[in-house]
């Protein structure tokens, strides 16, 4: 290559990435300059001539292509370069990034150090000196500020390599070299990562500015967060969920996770930084809080770290620390839903200061709901801490840890469940009244399903101070429904005045969230639970009873309007929600012997009399206390609905899918289809 063929390169790289015509003056598209750009990825003899771009260009935009060709050089013929080729390209670039890469824009340093990274795993087992990458980048961190900052993407790049498999490369041949790099290296990039934090935390590195410390931060936080989250005995966690499994950190990482002074370094980041920084802490804090039992050598210590935990827990809760930050908010929910996933009941009711954390963390989780509009996304972790603390309970003696912890987490869960109720019941006229501004959590499906999988448990819990909460807010409701109903008769609702049309919005809005949280509970009645027959199924039908009342009366105006008079849609999906539970939960037991007869059953000869089981009797004693007459009146309600809904909802996509789901699985075989072949 010479330079006049380096300046058409820099002009073809100019065009593809701003759109600019070539210097030339010829008219080309971005394109045709990508087409012709991309001819330097076509074979490894290209790679002097990516050398000589780095070496000669002034163009960022030519570096960069000259960079990410050179990455997909070196991955597609690997097997063609010689042990030493593969040395002096890596020594190349790392010299390259040591003295010009202050000057780089971002997008060209990191595409270089992807490139020294990627030849680093590649090379891993070829020679020594592609598995002392580390130790190189170690003179980084001790040169200028500038080289610091290199430094630390250079490790961050490199964890991030190590971990996620390449293509092209087996996945055996990925953890040979991810064990390999764990064992040898992780732990001390840990360590380098922390070693970083103390640094700023100290001010000890004077010659840096406050931007570069934000920098600076941000790259050892978000290294440290790497680290701990690197895939340590290869089970392949799905990245695309923010759920946090056991940490399987190696056991000479005890020393640094068990000190105090670690958590207590990562809580100060987070209280007196902002974010993405503070976020960052305490995403590695959630990490480090979900390290497996067995790293601590005994009970005691594992004790130690979780009061340690729980007094900065507390700390943070009482000031409100960092917590105005949406990204910090979201975190810190996280690690609430965290912190019982990974310690027993047992284990935190025996910590200092349980029951206030139990006040704070429930008060924390009221004021969450009570602001739904910034915590939609967030909600379902705190819910999910009080479910798992629910249902811990019968495993815990009353008299274990705290005094009262029983009596305490029964008031705390009956305030966040009728705090959660109101809220959402107001969040109705709120959005409404908005016109358009706030997003209404009726259509998040992802936050509203996440919430409604973590109810049950929770309101089962308290389920008779939740069932008279529930009731006592859906009867006036349904009957000012009916009342507004009967004006509008057999007209639309839109043809109404205006203020009738908001009032009937408002309460088909609140009824389609009573109709979500009691599908919910119903879906949550387990028959294999040791509470079975102690009274429940009668909340479930006073329950019920209501939401059948509901879909009776939108079914009676729904047909005499001739499909005029329909209802919210998302009121309809809700119902189908319902329904769905019901059919779940009630509906296996349709075949079994009705409660008055004693059901004779003949084997050979023998005459056996069968005596209604315990679920049988729940299950008579649920249609009773219903009191709409037996389970072929509900059968028939549910397939009159199905009908209705594919006759007069035809161009709502969601309402057609979810019925044709409830026929499907309604007559899908076994005993649930039984009751449509008595209709």
């Amino acid at each position: 290559m010479d330079e006049a063929q380096l300046a058409q390169v820099e002009s073809l790289c100019e065009t593809l990435y701003t759109g600019q015509p070539s210097s030339n003056g010829e008219k080309i598209t971005r394109e045709e300059a990508q087409s012709r750009l991309l001819s330097l990825q076509s074979s490894a003899s290209f790679i002097p001539q990516c050398q000589y771009i780095l070496d000669r260009s002034q163009s960022q935009y030519a570096l960069l292509v000259a960079s990410n060709s050179l990455t997909e050089l070196i991955t597609s013929h690997w097997n063609n370069f010689t042990i030493a080729q593969r040395i002096d390209i890596r020594n190349y670039v790392l010299g390259y990034l040591a003295n010009n890469g202050p000057t780089l824009q971002d997008f060209v340093t990191l595409s270089l150090i992807k490139l020294v990274c990627r030849i680093t795993k590649l090379g891993w087992f070829d020679d020594a000196t592609h598995r002392e990458l580390t130790e190189d980048v170690t003179k980084f961190l001790q040169a200028t500020v500038d080289h610091c900052v290199l430094g630390l993407k250079i490790l961050n790049q490199l964890v991030d390599e190590l971990n996620i498999p390449t293509s092209g490369r087996t996945l055996t041949q990925h953890r040979k070299t991810s064990v390999s790099f764990r064992d040898l290296c992780l732990f001390k990039v840990f360590q380098l990562g922390l070693t970083t934090l103390k640094q700023l935390q100290t001010r000890a590195i004077a010659t840096a500015n406050h931007g570069q410390e934000v920098i600076l931060g941000e790259q050892a936080l978000g290294l440290t967060v790497r680290c701990l989250n690197f895939d340590f005995i290869g089970t392949n966690p799905d990245e695309s969920t923010e759920d946090v499994g056991t940490i399987q950190a190696p056991t000479n990482w005890r020393p640094v996770l068990q000190d105090p002074g670690t958590t207590e370094l990562l809580l100060d980041f987070y209280a007196n930084t902002e974010p993405p920084r503070s976020n960052k802490a305490m995403e590695a804090v959630i990490l480090i809080c979900s390290v497996r039992r067995s790293l601590f050598p005994s009970d005691k210590e594992r004790e130690a770290f979780l009061g340690r935990v729980m007094k900065g827990i507390r700390e943070l809760l009482k000031n409100q620390t960092g917590l105005q930050h949406q990204d910090n908010y979201h975190q810190f929910c996280r690690l609430l839903g965290r912190l019982k996933a990974n310690y027993q009941l047992s284990e935190l009711v025996k910590t200092d200061g349980y029951l206030e954390w139990l006040d704070l963390a429930a008060s924390f989780t009221t004021q969450s709901i009570r602001n739904w509009q910034y915590s939609t996304n967030s909600i379902h972790y705190l819910l999910a801490l009080w479910g798992r603390l629910v249902a811990a309970v019968p495993y815990v003696r009353p008299e274990t840890g705290a005094k009262g912890h029983v009596q305490a987490l029964e008031n705390h869960i009956l305030r966040v469940v009728e705090c959660y109720i109101e809220s959402m019941l107001g969040s109705v006229e709120t959005v409404l009244r908005s016109e358009g501004a706030l997003e209404d959590p009726l259509e998040d499906d992802g936050s509203l399903m996440e919430q409604l999988d973590r109810l049950p448990t929770i309101c089962r819990f308290q389920y008779n101070a939740v069932a008279n909460i529930l009731v006592g807010k859906f009867d006036p409701l349904l009957d000012k429904y009916r009342e507004l109903m009967g004006h509008l008769m057999s007209s639309s609702t839109d043809s109404a005045p205006p203020n009738v049309t908001q009032q009937v919005a408002i309460l088909e809005g609140q009824l389609t969230w009573l109709t979500y949280v009691i599908g919910s509970i119903i879906g949550g009645h387990s028959w294999s639970s040791s509470r079975i027959g102690n009274g429940e199924e009668t909340l479930d039908a006073s329950l019920s009873k209501r939401v059948l009342q509901l879909a009776q009366g939108m079914d009676y105006r729904l047909t005499s309007s001739n499909g005029v008079g329909k209802a919210d849609s998302k009121l309809e999906v809700a119902m189908l929600y319902y329904f769905q539970n019901f059919r779940r939960v009630y509906m296996f037991m349709w075949d079994q012997p009705s409660s008055g007869s004693s059901a004779i059953s003949t084997m050979g000869s023998m005459k056996l009399e069968s005596v209604p089981s315990t679920k049988q009797k729940v299950y008579q004693n649920m249609f009773e206390h219903m009191g709409l007459g037996d389970h072929t009146v509900v059968a028939n309600l549910i397939v009159t609905k199905i009908g209705k809904n594919l006759k007069f909802w035809p161009d709502e996509h969601d309402i057609v899918a979810q019925t044709l789901n409830l026929l499907t699985d309604m007559a899908g075989g076994g005993s649930g289809s039984k009751p449509l072949f008595s209709l």
